[in-house]
């Protein structure tokens, strides 16, 4: 490895100072905030940082005796004051039974806004403790949808993790010493506080000599998780699938999500985006388009179940994948997703709760942000989202990409992906859902559709050809709309043909005004440019006065007016 490569795998010295003014942590069990962070709170604390701190968990398993939950708890105030802070908050969930969903990424979520933090603590990913894990996902999903300038620091306990920064905390070693020995019920079950102190000794490493103790984190701005927090996060996946930590939701409505996969290395990343879903009842089902032999995908995504469908080993179009993976589903909510694109961690919780605020039959959609798959940076290109008024509406134009939706499972009954169609299956079945149920937009965008793909239709990249024949099948199909239908497409028509007017008649007068103003404009610099020119030519003259031999030789008979004149006010002045 040269040089230049190993620096870059250090991470960087960094002062805790520089992160934030306003420190929120999150400590799973009363002891994590002072074994994960004591020395850096402590700096913080001696610097006047603002400090709150949040125990999640009760840490009831954590020993034996009745009032062990209060004796942690004590501990924790002990070691805060002795590091500098305010008393622990704590909020006394079960030991063991923290669990990553949308309550507890909401809890959080209210916790920073209430603080105001700008710096957020959390327990890493790659912990062995379940309440560990469920906290980091939560934390992290919760930064990602406040965005901004806030940052997330990921800290260790149990296990190390791949830090980008480390924190000196040389100077408060001692102190931070003897806040862990505060823990006396831990330090019985082992010694914590020698372990702990020997990977900060450790963490010193890339230091140098003078370093004696060292924290690490990784760090990252709420802004980066933007796109997704998978990178955070694909390691913990990993850990918790084989770990077998599940989550039971049979008390609410099963979501299926049909993957239809052609076997490509984007399906990693769109398997990772369910896993993050933050709605608790998941099940996914991968549907093997391509034929033949499909990698192994495993019994579980995350924490929810998932299997594959094969139908024979023969390719499937896109409809027949999609009906294969409908007809497998058990959920009372149906969901599609391609296995190039991906969907936010609050995607489905907020479809659920659209449909279950409606009285009647809904299909739920949310904004779907386009991304040039070959763009490194990621850049938005477009987003689709608008309310959809009626089926006339759809008709003129699809709007709604195939996995912005969520719909129940009944609608089945009376529609069906069409297996003739070579592509446009999305807009033809949501056409169909259009006479069976009321389409509600969540006015959000909660997933990513990748462009430039290969069905010839893609909005960035399309085949004309392609799209001319994939629209004639469309339209030759549904040509038989209902006279309510064909007059809403005419009132469409002529109120966009109205609109198209008054944008026109809008852009004329603004371009006329444009060019009054710009006529007023030459005339108003023409006439600087006169006073401009004016100004000039006084001011020449002056000088040629000034300058002159009579202004020269008249100057003592100015000076003595001036004189007599003030003698004279004098005079009139007194009494």
């Amino acid at each position: 490895m040269d040089i230049a490569a190993e620096a870059d795998l250090i991470p960087t010295l960094t002062d805790p100072l520089s992160l934030g003014r306003r420190v929120l942590l999150f400590a799973p069990h009363p002891d994590d905030e002072v074994f994960g962070c004591g020395g850096t709170l402590c700096l913080l604390a001696a610097a006047g940082t603002r400090i709150s701190v949040v125990v999640v968990s009760d840490g009831a398993l954590g020993g034996d005796g009745a009032d062990l939950i209060e004796q942690r708890e004590g501990e924790s105030r002990t070691a805060a004051q002795l590091l500098g802070y305010s008393p622990p908050v704590f909020w006394r969930l079960p030991d063991r039974g923290v669990r990553y969903g949308e309550t507890l990424v909401v809890r959080i979520l209210a916790a920073i806004e209430t603080a105001q933090a700008d710096l957020i603590f959390a327990p890493a990913p790659t912990e062995i403790h379940p309440d560990h894990q469920a906290i980091a996902m939560a934390a992290a999903e919760a930064l990602r949808r406040l965005g901004g300038d806030s940052r997330l620091a990921l800290y260790e306990v149990s296990a190390p993790l791949s830090p980008n920064a480390l924190v000196d905390i040389s100077a408060v070693e001692a102190r931070k010493l003897e806040a862990m020995r505060c823990f006396r019920s831990q330090l019985t079950e082992q010694p914590y506080d020698d372990r702990i102190a020997s990977l900060n000794r450790y963490r010193a490493y890339p230091l140098g000599p003078r370093a004696t103790a060292a924290e690490a984190f990784c760090i990252a701005k709420a802004s980066e998780l933007e796109q997704g927090i998978a990178p955070l996060f694909e390691s913990a996946l990993a850990r918790r699938h084989r770990l077998g930590f599940a989550v039971a939701a049979s008390d609410i409505p099963l979501v299926s999500i049909v993957v239809r996969s052609m076997d490509r290395a984007s399906l990693g990343e769109a398997l990772t985006s369910l896993a993050l879903q933050t709605y608790d009842n998941v099940e996914i089902v991968v549907v093997n388009a391509k034929g033949g032999t499909h990698a192994v995908v495993g019994e579980d995504c995350g924490r929810f179940p998932m299997r594959i469908v094969n139908q024979g080993g023969a390719p499937l179009s896109r409809p027949q994948a999609a009906n294969a993976g409908l007809d497998a589903a058990r959920g009372a909510y149906l969901a599609l997703l391609d296995d190039d694109d991906t969907l936010d961690p609050d995607h489905l919780v907020h479809l659920v709760a659209a449909i279950q605020a409606e009285s009647q039959a809904t299909v739920a959609y949310a904004g779907v942000r386009c991304i040039d798959k070959d763009d490194r940076e990621r850049r938005v290109t477009r987003i689709f989202g608008e309310p959809l008024e009626s089926t006339a509406q759809l008709l003129a134009g699809n709007f709604i990409p195939i996995h912005a939706p969520l719909f129940p499972r009944n609608l089945l009954e009376h529609a069906r992906f069409d297996e003739t169609l070579e592509a446009y299956e999305d807009w033809d079945f949501w056409l169909q859902l259009t006479r069976l149920a009321r389409f509600v937009y969540v006015n959000r965008v909660t997933a990513t559709y990748y462009t430039g793909g290969t069905s010839g239709v893609s909005p960035q990249t399309p085949d004309w050809d392609a799209v001319r024949r994939a629209t004639r099948m469309l339209f030759a199909k549904w040509i038989k709309t209902t006279p309510d239908e064909f007059k809403a497409i005419c009132d469409l028509y002529h109120r966009s043909r109205a609109d198209l007017l008054a944008n026109q008649a809008e852009a004329t007068r603004l371009q006329q005004m444009m060019q009054d103003h710009d006529v007023r404009l030459a005339e108003a610099l023409a006439q600087l440019a006169e006073t401009r020119s004016q100004c000039d030519t006084a001011g020449r003259q002056l000088q040629e006065v000034l300058s002159s031999t009579s202004w020269n030789l008249t100057k003592p008979l100015r000076l003595l007016k001036t004189a007599v004149s003030s003698l004279a006010g004098r005079l009139v002045r007194r009494p």
